[in-house]
């Protein structure tokens, strides 16, 4: 039965109630879940805690503290970063930044905690961000401090006035350790027993035993040394057999040994010496030794009146680097230049090793470079020069600008010399870009008239032949520039008055002396001596051996007031000689005092030290011209050498005034006279064109000796 109206309106009206209520409910449950949604975003607040219905505070800065820190080498600091927001609350975000360090040479720090460590001793700047947002701190990292120390050796013994050496140790807040006994104070429990030095040397005086103490500030450390009353049984040095190059070192170490089977480093106690001190140098009481010269040294400690050796083998210097000179250069396409490598060696030497190096150049397209460092401009842009000697190399950058070569200059300008001198030409090129760069080693060089000049074809240095004129070119990439050199005949000092004394070939005050035999020719004497000072034999002679008395060999005459005479004009030379004016510029210490493959012209030379010809030495000029050498010091003429004339130069005219010791050395060829102050010595097979005239003695070694015509 279908149900009445009005059932069906409280049916209707029923579930319009029901509908209506869950509706409500529904409502309410979404508005409660969408208000926890806003409240749990929050808007964002750059890391603060949400505020439920608040908009988000903005933020303000970042603070690093402390603002200041300080820390050893090897210790840590914490720095935070504070963040300051626009309403004024701030937060802790250290874990939230990004830290950094300006200087990590100096000081690190971790990029996530902030936690900062000394590096080396300096300042540098700590920075943290956040949110855009940055602050910075500065560290100071001052040296590493001590955090503990230990002494050593331990629980040692030692006899009764025997010794050791304590050693303290200290560890650093960098965590290295460092020897520490120089600033350590030394102390002993019982000095009856056993004393001690400040430096850590400790004595036995007694039987017994004592608490030794290194101590340095608040920090300490100890060990007991016993001692005995064993005694000493000998003495031991090593290493045995030890070998290093010149200039380095090798530290030797001394072991006593006692009659209780104990032993002890008595190193520092010991006396050192080395036997060959020009080999090796040996300290004391290091017992370092320095390696100076190749061969082999004995080194000797001793302790206690007991003593060991050994010998150190020194061998040739070592090759420590090399160097590579210049730095940076810039030359022009079609441009050169000359790469110097230098050789530095254990023994403080150094050589220039340019000429025996490998070169390579990393780009050949820009620049080239030959086995003698001279490098060559290929095109614009840079390549890398490198040098390689005895396994160590060095390299330098050249740049290639892109400029074209306009023109070559060469200079000086009209230069005259005299008849063997010589004069250094400079070609010097003009580029596109208005730069310029010295080319004479690059260019090829000429002369058109070889009788009065040449001039060497890679260097440019032209010497004068004969008097005269010559035309000196230089060519380079095509351009050539010439300028005219002008020769004139060489003009020297007066020559020496000999008087008398130009009679002799050999004259001296304190005798003549030889191993026979040689060949002599000239007069010979000797005054104030006696004439049994002259060891010479009458055939060695072809001449008249003169003595003050009849003493002299059976040949010999005797004329004291003629020998008078020539000792006193020979005198009279010396001095005129040595009192001559004093050469300048060129004619001042040549060489430093080596005098190697030089063509001298005539004039004054002088030098304030000893002279030594390595090598043969050539004097040019005419039958006219004269040299002096002035020496202030020995004058040494190398096995095999010769001095050569040339261009009519006379050994008559040629004077040589020495202070000290005249040695010409065996098989060497000599020209002209010899003024000595002191000796003369001529060793095996060397010979002279000229005159022996000493002040003390002559020496001679089956010589020859030729008197030059007046």
């Amino acid at each position: 039965m279908a149900p009445t109206r009005a059932a069906q309106y409280i049916y209707k009206g029923s579930a319009m109630n029901v509908l209506k209520s869950h509706t409500k409910t529904l409502l309410c449950t979404v508005g409660f879940f969408l208000t926890a949604m806003l409240a749990g975003c929050g808007g964002g607040d750059q890391g603060r805690g949400p505020i439920l219905g608040l908009p988000a505070a903005e933020l303000a800065s970042i603070k690093v503290t402390p603002a200041t820190g300080s820390v050893p080498i090897g210790g840590t600091q914490q720095f935070v970063a504070t963040a300051t927001y626009a309403d004024g609350a701030s937060k802790d975000v250290s874990a939230a930044s990004v830290w950094s360090s300006d200087s990590t040479a100096i000081a690190t720090v971790n990029a996530s905690t902030g936690l900062a460590t000394g590096v080396a001793s300096g300042a540098a700047g700590i920075g943290a961000t956040f949110g855009g947002k940055n602050g910075s701190a500065a560290l100071t990292v001052t040296p590493a401090t001590l955090v503990s120390m230990a002494i050593s050796p331990l629980n040692r013994s030692i006899p009764i006035d025997g010794k050791l050496q304590f050693q303290a140790i200290g560890t650093f807040t960098d965590g290295g350790t460092r020897d520490i006994t120089a600033v350590s104070s030394f102390v002993s429990a019982t000095p009856a027993f056993a004393s001690i030095l400040a430096g850590g040397g400790a004595t036995g005086v007694a039987t017994g035993t004592s608490l030794i103490t290194a101590s340095s500030g608040a920090l300490s450390a100890s060990t007991n040394l016993t001692v005995s009353a064993a005694t000493l049984s000998s003495i031991a040095v090593t290493p045995t057999n030890a070998s290093i190059a010149a200039g380095t070192t090798n530290q030797f170490k001394a072991t006593a040994t006692y009659s209780d089977a104990s032993s002890a480093d008595v190193t520092a106690f010991s006396a050192w010496t080395s036997s060959a001190t020009a080999v090796a140098t040996v300290a004391t009481p290091s017992g370092l030794a320095t390696g100076v010269s190749r061969g082999a040294a004995p080194i000797t400690a001793t302790f206690g009146g007991k003593s060991d050796t050994q010998t150190l083998t020194v061998t040739a210097a070592t090759l420590v680097s090399v160097a590579l000179t210049p730095v940076n250069a810039t030359i022009p396409i079609g441009g050169v230049q000359q790469f110097t490598l230098m050789a530095s060696y254990s023994d403080a030497s150094s050589s220039d090793v340019t000429a025996s190096s490998a070169w390579t150049s990393a780009s050949t397209g820009v620049a080239t470079v030959l086995q003698n460092g001279v490098a060559d401009g290929v095109s614009g842009g840079t390549s890398l020069i490198t040098a390689t000697f005895g396994g160590k190399s060095a390299a330098q950058t050249l740049t290639v600008r892109a400029a074209t070569l306009l023109s070559i200059a060469v200079t000086p300008v009209n230069a005259s010399i005299p008849v063997g001198a010589t004069q250094q030409y400079i070609a010097t090129a003009t580029y596109s870009d208005n730069s310029s760069a010295n080319v004479s080693n690059a260019s090829s060089w000429t002369s058109d008239n070889l009788v009065v000049a040449t001039v060497n074809n890679a260097s440019g240095v032209a010497t004068g032949r004969s008097a005269g004129s010559a035309h000196i070119t230089a060519t380079f990439n095509g351009k050539s520039d010439t300028q005219t050199l002008t020769v004139s005949a060489a003009v020297g000092p007066p020559a020496v008055i000999l008087a008398s004394a130009g009679n002799f070939a050999v004259l001296s005050k304190a005798g003549i002396t030889d191993v026979p035999s040689s060949a002599i020719s000239g007069n010979i004497g000797t005054s104030p001596i006696s004439g049994a000072a002259i060891g010479i034999t009458c055939p060695e002679v072809t001449g008249i051996i003169y003595a003050v008395d009849t003493a002299g060999p059976a040949c010999s005459v005797s004329d004291p007031v003629m020998l008078t005479t020539a000792i006193g004009d020979m005198q009279t030379a010396y001095t005129d000689a040595a009192g001559r004016p004093s050469g300048v510029g060129p004619f001042l210490n040549l060489g430093a005092g080596t005098v190697a493959n030089q063509t001298l012209v005539a004039g004054t030379y002088t030098w304030g030290s000893n002279v030594t010809i390595p090598t043969n030495l050539t004097l040019i000029g005419g039958a006219n011209d004269v040299w002096i050498f002035q020496i202030t010091g020995k004058l040494n003429i190398s096995p095999n050498m010769q001095v050569l004339l040339s261009g009519g130069a006379q050994a008559k005219n040629i004077f040589w005034q020495v202070s000290d010791v005249v040695t010409l050395d065996t098989h060497s060829h000599f020209e002209g006279n010899i003024l000595a102050q002191t000796n003369i010595a001529m060793l095996t097979g060397a010979s002279i064109n000229g005159r022996l005239l000493a002040q003390t003695a002559a020496t001679l070694q089956q010589n020859v000796i030729v008197e030059p015509a007046p």
